[in-house]
């Protein structure tokens, strides 16, 4: 009981204490450092028992798999937030962030499944803050990402009501409404809008938590779900997620060629590499959920590199426009635009990059079972193809960046501890590409 109320309510305090220091960003991004590290530090200390103990009169319970998954979010976000000291990310992100952990870590421990997908809303509701981090002007991303979420978790409440009270007759079967559900939950066609608005109007930071490592929960209640009720993933459910996979990865890969700006550039590029965890929801049990943590991954170690690349660039031009690219941008500074681009290239899951390991598994998977008849043959095709026009996207950005503007721009020299700090990164996230760890290495080293 100790236990999870200190898992629980600490982050809550801490997001209230953090709140008074927003004139301080340094000092309340440390403080939330400092509150994820000293929990992810205990957290290994405990010993899971797989006892269920009523809280609240709920039933909930520490299991290994949920607690590895609660030191992953820990990690990441103690990573974020030491991030955001160096690039602040407005007064909501580090509170936002420490209460929507609280809620994510209710939902993983709490049994009932309509009361754990409730609690994701709840979490869903303070990242929402984090989305908007007190800026001023338009709400469409914030809003656009709440609105999704609290359809998808409706959704799956009617199926949970479908699948205990078993009606005889159904507006629609279970199986559509959880492929609707997840198809919400993970942007694909035609809920796409939701992720390109939220990547047009967060900062990078906010970006990568809502991203990066907000779906893990969603995905492992899903899967959970999943695993008890088999007859979910019927041929109408299987049909619904390939024909949207696939037509996300076409609309992801067109517009990431054709667009005018940076910021719809890595949504779309974003959106390509969510369209391919949701075709994990298709593969056989186990080897989709490791994919899709895998993939999850390798999507927040991309979204760290861009965020850093993103907010050194920013130095050289606060302001990027909205209806072109920055033309010669990357000139000012070469280190900055080396970051940016290996977290786009780690998104596409090029090879030497930490996104590589998951997307060939998920590749790998689907030509297999294409192979065997299990998907349709076109469906590696267009993953394919899709990834492929994103990587001209890509490509297309980063001449952009380097080509000489009106003005003859020449390289900054930046300092030399930040131009060690970024080889010492890139090292670091080549080394993972190379030895991708497990997903328990992962929780336990914080990477």
């Amino acid at each position: 009981m100790a236990a999870l109320q200190t898992l629980l309510f600490t982050p809550l305090i801490a997001a209230l204490v953090v709140r008074f220091l927003t004139q301080r960003p340094q000092l309340m991004a440390a403080a939330g450092a400092l509150t994820t590290g000293v929990l992810w530090l205990w957290l290994r200390t405990v010993e899971p028992s797989g006892t269920t103990i009523v809280f609240w009169g709920q039933p909930m319970t520490l299991t290994n798999d949920n607690q590895t998954l609660l030191l992953m979010l820990l990690a990441g976000l103690f990573i974020l937030f030491g991030l955001a000291v160096v690039f602040p990310s407005g007064d909501w992100f580090v509170a936002g962030s420490l209460v929507g952990f609280a809620f994510l870590a209710a939902g993983l421990l709490v049994r009932p499944f309509t009361v754990a997908i409730t609690l994701v809303l709840l979490a869903t509701a303070a990242f929402t803050l984090t989305i908007q981090s007190g800026q001023a002007g338009s709400v469409r991303g914030s809003l656009r990402y709440l609105l999704a979420m609290l359809l998808a978790v409706s959704l799956l409440l009617i199926v949970s009501w479908q699948l205990e009270t078993q009606p005889t007759e159904w507006l629609l079967p279970p199986g559509e409404l959880a492929a609707l559900a997840a198809l919400l939950l993970l942007a694909g066609f035609p809920f796409h809008i939701w992720l390109q608005a939220v990547a047009n109007e967060a900062e990078p930071l906010p970006l990568a938590v809502v991203a990066g490592l907000v779906p893990l929960v969603p995905l492992a209640l899903l899967f959970e779900q999943f695993a008890t009720h088999p007859n979910l993933l019927d041929v109408t459910f299987r049909q619904l997620i390939w024909l949207s996979g696939s037509l996300t990865l076409l609309v992801a890969g067109v517009l990431a060629l054709t667009a005018v700006h940076l910021r719809r550039v890595i949504g779309n590029i974003l959106l390509l590499d969510m369209a391919l965890t949701i075709l994990c929801l298709t593969l056989p049990e186990q080897v989709g959920w490791e994919t899709a943590v895998a993939l999850q991954i390798g999507r927040f170690g991309g979204l760290l590199l861009l965020a850093s690349g993103w907010k050194l660039l920013q130095r050289h031009q606060a302001e990027w426009p909205l209806d072109s690219l920055p033309t010669g941008l990357g000139r000012r500074s070469p280190l900055s635009l080396v970051l940016l681009g290996a977290g786009l290239f780690s998104l596409l899951g090029l090879p030497f990059t930490l996104g590589f390991a998951g997307q060939w598994r998920l590749l790998t998977a689907v030509g297999e079972l294409a192979n065997r008849g299990g998907v349709p043959w076109w469906l590696p095709a267009v993953a394919l193809l899709g990834l492929g026009l994103g990587a001209a996207g890509v490509l297309r950005v980063l001449v952009g960046l380097l080509a000489k503007g009106d003005e003859e721009e020449t390289a900054v020299s930046d300092p030399i501890w930040l131009q060690m700090t970024v080889g010492i990164v890139l090292i670091l996230f080549l080394w993972l590409a190379l030895f991708p760890p497990t997903v328990p290495n992962i929780a336990l080293l914080g990477l």
